[in-house]
């Protein structure tokens, strides 16, 4: 069987709820980018754990008696104004660990890192319509603010969602496409309209059609955006695959793309997948994927974390579900070309010995900056505190061992 590792994972933790952002830190709202006066980079320390990991559980109850049984797909930002962090998150949210569940994106608030007021309504849960493009899951969220669009369309969440399974044989992941729902306060998101989107449904408004127009099939997912005031443009990066033949059987593209947008909804495809980006630039089935992308305005300066693993990274880590080894770091000047050292030592890497990850890494992680610190949330798989009854898959592949999905701390340069 061929497969791609995509964060597919639901997620969470929680009860509570949470007041309204009111800055994003991916947006862009200097005019800097076009300034010649940038600021030279002084010297950049490296990522390290903060104590005490983890910062959240799965396993939280909410009002409605259900609990969250995963946390993934974290989207971190610091709000200046009203001096506290903003994370979204993607959850299963279920009676029971071994119960259905139902996909939500959570969104929860901390003036610390440390104690977190998790919103006890989702910020946006999969469609009920069973014939969406978004029913079964809607998960990696990704969050900027634009201070200028309509109250209503203030903030600007993309996330991935699908329907079923890809399609053709030989694949064991989900047909992904990318949607988009706007917020006037961050707490509560409503899909892009039907009549609003390019592709006539709601929330919907990229493909993996729209990416790679030649390809047989392919999918889009995990996107990262990022609003510039500037030139008044969303920034999207995403991990992206295609492939070709009557059944989609030889791979063609896979890699993190960048496509660009005025509004939000309408997006134009910049490069698929990015050439910088790839471990071996002619070949384009060479890339990562699950970016999180900042832009330092002072140093004028882009920053990208992305996973990018060979086959045997991740051998060693118990528990076998969307694992990674780690995440690589990125750098660029204008956003489009990348340079990043793939022999060298990623910025975060798999720990055994570190808590909340003693059975492996969950992929993704996204980093927030706040000034000039870095601050890195990541998911890990833990033997530690597990809720009864929670279990996660082992490298056995037939069967599950008492575990638990833990959301993570990392800073660079940071108090």
């Amino acid at each position: 069987m061929r497969a791609i590792a995509w964060c597919v994972l639901l997620t969470a933790c929680g009860g509570g709820h949470s007041g309204a952002p009111t800055h994003d830190a991916t947006t862009v709202d200097t005019a800097s980018l076009d300034a010649p006066a940038c600021q030279p980079l002084g010297a950049i320390g490296s990522f390290y754990r903060r104590t005490p990991n983890p910062r959240m559980i799965s396993g939280h109850t909410f009002t409605d008696g259900l609990l969250d049984i995963s946390i993934a797909d974290p989207d971190l930002h610091w709000d200046e104004t009203s001096a506290t962090w903003q994370l979204y998150y993607a959850a299963g949210h279920a009676m029971t660990y071994a119960s259905p569940s139902t996909s939500v994106i959570r969104h929860a608030t901390s003036a610390d890192l440390a104690s977190w007021t998790i919103q006890d309504a989702p910020a946006l849960s999969a469609s009920s319509d069973a014939a969406a493009w978004d029913h079964l899951t809607s998960e990696t969220p990704s969050v900027a603010v634009n201070p200028s669009a309509a109250a209503d369309h203030r903030y600007l969440m993309v996330y991935s969602g699908k329907h079923g399974t890809f399609g053709y044989p030989g694949y064991a992941f989900g047909d992904y496409q990318i949607g988009a729902a706007f917020s006037a306060d961050g707490v509560t998101y409503t899909r892009v309209a039907a009549a609003d989107s390019p592709h006539g449904k709601d929330g919907l408004v990229l493909t993996a059609a729209d990416v790679f127009p030649s390809a047989t099939g392919g999918i889009v997912a995990d996107p990262e955006v990022v609003y510039v005031a500037a030139t008044n443009t969303y920034h999207l990066w995403f991990s992206s695959f295609a492939c070709t033949g009557t059944t989609c059987a030889t791979i063609s593209a896979y890699g993190i793309s960048h496509a660009t947008s005025s509004d939000g909804i309408h997006w134009t495809t910049q490069e698929a997948p990015i050439r910088t980006l790839l471990r071996t630039a002619t070949d384009p089935t060479t890339g990562g994927g699950q970016p999180s992308v900042i832009y330092d305005a002072v140093h004028c300066r882009w920053e990208m974390w992305l996973h990018s693993d060979l086959a045997n990274d991740t051998s060693a880590q118990p528990i076998v579900f969307n694992n990674m080894a780690g995440v690589w770091h990125a750098t660029s000047l204008d956003g489009a070309t990348w340079s990043v050292q793939y022999t060298g030592a990623r910025d975060l890497e798999w720990m055994q010995s570190a808590s909340g990850e003693h059975l492996g890494l969950l992929t993704g992680a996204d980093v927030a900056a706040q000034g000039n610190a870095r601050y890195m949330v990541y998911s890990g798989f833990d033997d530690q505190n597990v809720p009864t009854g929670f279990y996660l898959p082992d490298r056995s592949m037939t069967g599950f061992e008492p575990g638990v999905i833990t959301l993570n701390l990392a800073t660079r340069d940071a108090p």
